[in-house]
């Protein structure tokens, strides 16, 4: 289905010997505790026209990544119409997402990250977008107190806020978007899975310490829905770049669970498991298409077998010989 409108923290520094970072890390997803006098900050369709979102040449000219295209449901995607143009994507601040016209979540966030040049806001309210109708968003349905959902960001709230002090601050902005956030259970727990990112970065290249990280829920008919919203059961995320050790472009892929704590008759709270998994293997279960990214993935897992990862040295980035 198509649906179409006109409209006109604490902080971790990351030293390894040849360079320091001080990056923000998070140590949970934001809880989305009290949706009673939450604040959502309004905004203009115009106030975007200058966000770029995304980019592909990001890690250099000649290596390209452009952001995933749609193999499966491709008519469930949010068409909307901006200065005269039917567009798909919405571009914020480094980043960007596509949104599922019929679950109102995002198929997925793609996030360009400079670890070379981070900067630190505090956390500021979650807003609706404007430029897609209300009722295409998830705003507080199913948000709120236990036994309700956190918001879970798909691209960190600190990836984006990088750059200028305008830039980031806009970064830090765009990221608290209804449209970037995900139902995940709470309190939640993922160490690893909010350290990839950080951990993505010490293996850059130093003399760029660029990453680009594609993020999103697995959409599945069979999602349980709760507080009138189906909810995904689990996510993936896709990290790409320019090695240090070999200076050639990686890619990697994972994937978390929260499906061992949802249940029909109740609530169970708990820590969620991140894997390692292939590019190929989540290609097919989201039903997208990361073009030469599959190619470049060293890891080889057995058919639906991975381990589960308990630290980020766990990870492989390259393929040993």
């Amino acid at each position: 289905m198509s649906i179409t409108v006109d409209i006109g923290n604490p902080h971790q520094t990351v030293d390894d010997g040849n360079c320091t970072v001080d990056r923000a890390i998070s140590v949970g997803v934001d809880d989305g505790s009290s949706t009673d006098g939450e604040v959502f900050v309004e905004s203009a369709p115009e106030e975007y026209v200058d966000r770029k979102g995304y980019q592909a040449t990001f890690l250099g000219d000649d290596l390209a990544i452009p952001q995933p295209t749609i193999t499966t449901d491709a008519d469930d995607v949010l068409t909307f119409a901006l200065a005269g143009h039917h567009e798909q994507v919405l571009k914020y601040e480094h980043y960007s997402a596509l949104m599922s016209a019929t679950r109102r979540l995002c198929r997925f966030s793609a996030v360009n990250i400079d670890g070379n040049r981070p900067k630190k806001f505090a956390r500021v309210g979650w807003r609706t977008d404007p430029r897609i109708p209300m009722d295409a968003q998830i705003k507080a349905e199913c948000y709120g107190n236990p036994p309700k959902f956190a918001r879970g960001h798909m691209t960190r709230r600190e990836d984006p806020v990088w750059g200028s002090d305008t830039a980031a601050s806009r970064g830090n902005a765009d990221s608290m978007h209804v449209t970037n956030a995900v139902p995940q259970m709470q309190p939640f727990n993922a160490g690893i899975w909010l350290d990839l990112e950080d951990y993505a970065l010490q293996n850059a290249r130093r003399d760029d310490m660029k990453i680009s990280v594609f993020t999103g829920p697995f959409l599945h008919d069979d999602d349980p829905t709760m507080f009138g919203v189906q909810v995904p059961v689990e996510f993936w995320k896709i990290i790409a770049f320019v090695h240090d050790e070999t200076g050639e472009l990686c890619a990697t892929g994972y994937t978390m669970s929260q499906r061992d704590f949802l249940s029909e008759e109740e609530f169970v709270y708990g820590a969620h498991e991140t894997a390692q998994r292939s590019i190929s293997s989540i290609e097919r279960r989201a039903g997208l298409s990361f073009g030469a990214l599959a190619e470049l993935d060293p890891f080889e897992e057995q058919e639906g077998i991975a381990p589960h990862l308990t630290d980020v040295t766990q990870i492989q980035f390259i393929r040993h010989r």
